[in-house]
């Protein structure tokens, strides 16, 4: 995904400095507000519903003198499933290679740190930043002594309070983390915002949409794949995706009654989709069954969640 170019000129006094960062966190912590909010665009689906993001999404963000590549992974829960496992895979493989670390926590949370985050911190070598986030919705000036039960700031390079919403701080938080970066190359080309293509970032939308609309527990049932997604006429782009489930009886929730919920999970995800691709929209959805894909490798393989041991995206890129 490409957004207007600020090139770095070969040439500049100041060294160039490029890196990766993780965010790292519980689920609903505020990790894919704060990568969007970074980056300038809507990369990352963002949904009041716990654990809605499952891959590691790179978003970029390049300046005259820098180059910085944040990844949003899964929320870390205690592993229950088999999908579970998969998204801890995910985060562990986003922070094994990594420049630096988010460690952000929610301070209206009772409870914003868990056993599962903080085994993998110990697991990285990286330096961490701790994030105290929503200190918007405080009402008051953050003061880190009324959280006690937000981690030891001693055992990170930054303690900082910020909202991702907002946008409190953040500049700060950019500044702190260039002294973290070292002087390195280009690793995107500087319109380029994140590694995903349109055809992914579509079907995360579409499934933010499904997430929002449908219950509690179903958005954790379903998964989204674009099947078709061309250009069928000048000037109009064509995307046929698929809301799978895993039991019968959801396949009429996502419907809905005379296919009224589908609808409107396609009318709030259109505008959007076409806000991505530059064009106007058709869009077309399906529903369809997929028994206890959630619990199958097969089927977490099919929809990427499952892929083996995977590099860092550094390894990769030199």
């Amino acid at each position: 995904m490409n957004a207007k170019p600020e090139r770095a000129s070969p040439n500049q006094k100041t060294k160039f400095k490029s890196g990766f960062v993780a965010i790292v966190g519980k689920p609903n912590a505020g990790k894919s507000t704060l990568l969007n909010r970074l980056v300038g665009e809507k990369l990352a689906i963002v949904s009041t519903k716990p654990q809605t993001t499952r891959n590691a999404i790179l978003g970029i963000l390049t300046r005259e003198n820098y180059q910085m590549v944040f990844t949003d992974t899964p929320g870390i829960i205690e592993p229950k499933n088999l999908l579970n496992r998969c998204l801890i895979d995910t985060v562990r493989t986003a922070i094994g290679d990594i420049d630096l670390i988010y460690h952000i926590a929610d301070v209206t949370d009772p409870v914003p740190v868990n056993e599962s985050v903080m085994n993998l911190l110990k697991g990285s070598r990286a330096p961490r930043f701790l994030l105290a986030n929503k200190i918007d919705r405080l009402g008051r000036p953050f003061d880190i002594r009324d959280f006690p039960n937000l981690p030891d700031p001693a055992g990170y390079e930054k303690a900082i309070a910020i909202s991702a919403l907002r946008g409190n701080n953040l500049d700060l938080l950019i500044n702190l983390t260039l002294d973290y970066l070292p002087e390195g190359p280009l690793y995107y080309e500087p319109g380029q915002v994140s590694d995903r293509n349109l055809r992914f970032l579509s079907a995360e939308l579409i499934r933010e949409k499904a997430f929002d609309l449908l219950g509690e527990e179903l958005p954790y049932s379903t998964a989204v794949e674009v099947e078709e997604f061309k250009e069928r006429e000048e000037g109009k782009w064509f995307i046929r995706a698929v809301i799978y489930v895993e039991r019968e009886s959801q396949k009429g929730m996502v419907i809905g009654a005379a296919g009224k919920m589908l609808k409107k999970i396609g009318t709030l995800a259109r505008p959007e989709i076409e806000s991505l691709v530059g064009q106007p929209v058709y869009l077309e959805l399906w529903v369809k069954l997929r028994k206890n894909w959630t619990k199958s490798e097969q089927e977490l393989r099919r929809f990427g969640y499952l892929t083996g041991r995977k590099k860092s995206h550094k390894a990769r890129l030199t």
